[in-house]
């Protein structure tokens, strides 16, 4: 389930079902009035196994490249770009946002993630009288951002002891430099009535029946939707229809077992919901590009 990013630990558990396996090189936050958090990743190696970003689901993610970095972005195992993100690029990815990449360089890459709550009462102080949400979906270069980001990485060295307050009051101006250059009327972002409690009830029971068929009705009856409201609400909210998070839940499940070693093919895919190990293995490789006797062997497993 996609938990509150509220602990260093949630951060890290965040990334570790993103994908990211080696040590955060910074890991900030939730700071003590933002409640934001700021992690700074790197890999010297490529990584051409397809990851699936998890969604956030109460925060916004800023993305930023401090080092070009050779990417592809992939869509139900298809790749739909290729390409070269260059240095010092960043996007804002919205609350609930899902995506799948693959990385063929090394990388050094910053995420803020962002309470959607401390935008929204930024935007309201604007007194506008029209609800702002950011928006900055393509990597856009902007020397303000990194200029900042930069100081939130130094912030041991810049203010020692009161680093957490230091990065707080970088973080405010940050967004409120954000709104002002880079935000759009709440109503022209599509939204879902779908969120906070209920969404995080669906995720829970989905979580809990990974190993049955949990059907769309089901679901629906815990938020007291129809199947097809739900299913629309659901698919605004996190990118995917039920059926396919839920088979994303199940893979991600049989890719931790796999990594933690010691379970045989058979009980992995009775324990995730697959039919039988070649069911698994052929979905598996479909989803992230390399069968699960390859990823145990690269593990060394």
């Amino acid at each position: 389930m996609d938990a509150a990013i509220d602990t260093p630990e949630v951060l890290k558990d965040w990334f570790h079902r993103s994908g990211v396996h080696d040590p955060l090189r910074t890991c900030i936050g939730p700071l003590p009035n933002s409640k934001a958090s700021i992690v700074r990743w790197t890999s010297d190696h490529p990584d051409a196994m397809i990851q699936t970003v998890s969604p956030h689901l109460n925060d916004y993610r800023i993305a930023i490249m401090m080092e070009p970095v050779d990417a592809r972005i992939w869509q139900q195992g298809r790749p739909v770009w290729g390409g070269v993100i260059a240095a010092e690029r960043f996007r804002i990815c919205p609350p609930s946002s899902a995506s799948q990449w693959s990385r063929l360089s090394s990388c050094d890459i910053v995420n803020l993630f962002v309470p959607a709550s401390l935008v929204d009462s930024l935007s309201d102080l604007r007194q506008t009288g029209v609800p702002l949400a950011l928006g900055a979906n393509q990597f856009t270069s902007d020397r303000y951002v990194m200029e900042t980001v930069r100081r939130m990485l130094n912030a041991d060295v810049m203010a020692g002891p009161l680093q957490s307050q230091y990065c707080d009051g970088l973080m405010v101006a940050l967004l409120s430099y954000l709104l002002e250059h880079y935000s759009r009327p709440q109503d022209a972002v599509q939204t879902s009535t779908l969120g906070g409690a209920r969404l995080r009830r669906v995720l829970s029971y989905m979580e809990q029946h990974l190993c049955e068929d949990v059907t769309n009705q089901q679901l629906a009856g815990l938020c007291a939707m129809s199947p097809a409201h739900f299913s629309r609400e659901f698919h605004a909210a996190l990118g995917l229809p039920p059926h396919r998070y839920l088979m994303k839940m199940r893979l991600e499940k049989a890719r931790a077992m796999l990594a933690a070693g010691g379970h045989a093919m058979a009980d992995i895919a009775d324990t995730c919901g697959f039919h039988d190990a070649s069911h698994l293995s052929r979905t598996f490789t479909r989803h992230f590009g390399s069968p699960p006797a390859r990823f145990r062997q690269q593990r060394g497993v």
